[in-house]
């Protein structure tokens, strides 16, 4: 089971996490100033390495790239950067082969880490380079946004987009280091942090789910909380990520391939990644579409007497208080039913639903009609 150093409010605040899934042990490091401490911190698990091969989009590059190249210089490391696009449309097999005609350029050796440097598509699009490359290379994760901070950073999952359908082209890698500085947050807009809170929340639902699970349920520390985390307020801020972060540690360590419990880090996404297809990918961030979703499946969950309503406003309240739509407009009911079908959670015909039951408990169901799903779209706006 993952493992915490350092205590703190209720046993989580920020510290180091151990997670041992795929033979490999990640190190995941919560630190304000983390992002300062590379050269220490990367110098400790890869020794003798000498090169690093930075991947960033333009933004997060013009931010922060001077002072990773400093920081990785000052130890002796000689950092080569490489950027792309920002927005989801970077998550390509296209741009996946630049990065490789990139690679192959420089030289790149199979000891040679690639760091991400940035949100969730650099961390996925970066992953699944360091998965494939050379047959897989050290892989380091420095995520800039809360949602990468809390999710995608974590936990081995690396991938690309098809016109088809997010994430169907990818690997599992876990990452050698992953390290989370709160203070990053200071430089997303305010939509990117309700998108990030959005992941955050959905943890909420699920946690008491996960065997084993350490430190306190979210649920009412995001309740009484709220006016804190979205000012970003520490200590508070960091330990709510360190414990989505342990959530999700917990989570990969007993099921890393997603065969079975790993399945409930879904909730809401089923339907988020069909709106995010549907609408065009940039019209809602990644977050948005899974508090959609996730209204969406506690809606469908109390239709199928599964959960309480009061189950119902109580996912309402949390994704209000955060600023989060709670409505599915000009969206096609049949083509959101459709990009559903082809979720890769889709086992011999049938999606295998995430839904609440109850505050942190959720169960896997295949046998929603689908005119449940129907009118539960239409409930929140689709056409």
């Amino acid at each position: 089971m993952a493992r915490m150093t350092d205590g703190g409010l209720g046993g989580a605040r920020a510290g180091t996490l151990s997670v041992r899934a795929g033979g490999t042990v990640s190190t995941i490091v919560v630190e304000a100033g983390g992002l300062d401490r590379l050269d220490v911190l990367i110098g400790r698990l890869l020794p003798g390495v000498r090169r690093v091969f930075v991947v960033s989009d333009e933004r997060v590059w013009a931010l922060l790239g001077d002072r990773v190249r400093a920081t990785l210089a000052d130890a002796g490391l000689d950092p080569v950067g490489m950027t792309v696009p920002e927005g989801e449309g970077s998550k390509s097999l296209a741009r996946a082969g630049d990065l490789y005609a990139w690679l192959a350029s420089e030289r790149a050796e199979r000891r040679e880490p690639i760091i991400a440097l940035g949100g969730g598509v650099v961390g996925d699009l970066a992953g699944f380079v360091a998965a494939t490359y050379l047959r897989g290379v050290p892989l380091v994760q420095i995520p800039t946004t809360l949602l990468a901070m809390v999710d995608s950073s974590v936990g081995g999952k690396t991938g690309v987009n098809l016109p088809a359908g997010k994430n169907l082209v990818g690997a599992f890698l876990q990452p050698d280091l992953v390290v989370v500085d709160p203070a990053l947050l200071a430089t997303l807009s305010a939509r990117e942090r309700r998108s990030g809170w959005a992941e955050v929340i959905k943890y909420a639902f699920f946690d008491r789910s996960v065997p084993g699970l350490t430190g306190p349920p979210l649920l009412p520390i995001l309740r009484a909380e709220g006016d804190a985390l979205r000012a970003l307020a520490e200590p508070v801020c960091s330990a709510v990520i360190t414990q989505c972060l342990r959530i999700k540690a917990a989570t990969v360590e007993q099921d890393e391939r997603e065969t079975g419990l790993r399945r409930v880090l879904n909730l809401g996404h089923t339907i988020g990644h069909a709106i995010e297809a549907v609408a065009g990918y940039g019209r809602y961030t990644h977050g948005e579409a899974v508090a959609l979703g996730t209204r969406a499946v506690a809606r469908l969950a109390a239709r199928r007497g599964l959960c309480a309503p009061e189950l119902v406003s109580l996912v309402d309240e949390l994704y209000d208080a955060f600023g989060l739509s709670a409505r599915i407009d000009d969206l096609a009911v049949d083509a959101l039913l459709d990009r559903i079908g082809s979720d890769k959670k889709v086992r011999a015909g049938r999606v295998n639903w995430i839904l609440p039951t109850a505050p942190g408990e959720v169960v896997i169901r295949d046998d929603v009609p689908p005119d449940d799903v129907r009118a539960t779209l239409a409930e929140l706006g689709a056409a």
